[in-house]
């Protein structure tokens, strides 16, 4: 499941980290979601709240994705659950336009696969 942590960005803020877990030790960024109390009702974007950690109901932004170095992450405040991990595949198709391509459809690719 996908954590849910404090990052330094524009400011201290939650964040959804999106870079495999597989890949993070050999990497010095990852790639992560902001999470914003301005909810906007947007298909990319996520409920998350009180259950993953959070002060009040927020919005996982899937418009704002951004690569940082992994020293700017903070404490883990939760974790996503199996829902919210489908909505957030769903979330990222919205975001960038892939809607004929389906997130749960992958076949047999592995997030261990190499390319090449």
């Amino acid at each position: 499941m996908r954590e849910v942590c404090l990052a330094r960005l524009d400011k201290t803020r939650p964040v959804v980290i999106l870079t495999r877990a597989a890949a993070r030790e050999a990497m010095t960024k990852v790639t992560v979601a902001p999470i914003t109390s301005t909810v906007k009702g947007l298909s990319s974007e996520v409920p998350v709240g009180p259950a993953e950690g959070l002060d009040h109901a927020c919005a996982i932004s899937l418009d704002n994705v951004l690569t940082i170095p992994s020293s700017r992450l903070g404490r883990t405040l939760g974790l996503l659950s199996p829902a919210q991990e489908k909505a957030l595949a769903r979330a990222i198709v919205l975001a960038y336009d892939w809607s004929e391509w389906d997130p749960l459809d992958l076949g047999r690719v592995s997030s261990r696969d190499r390319i090449g």
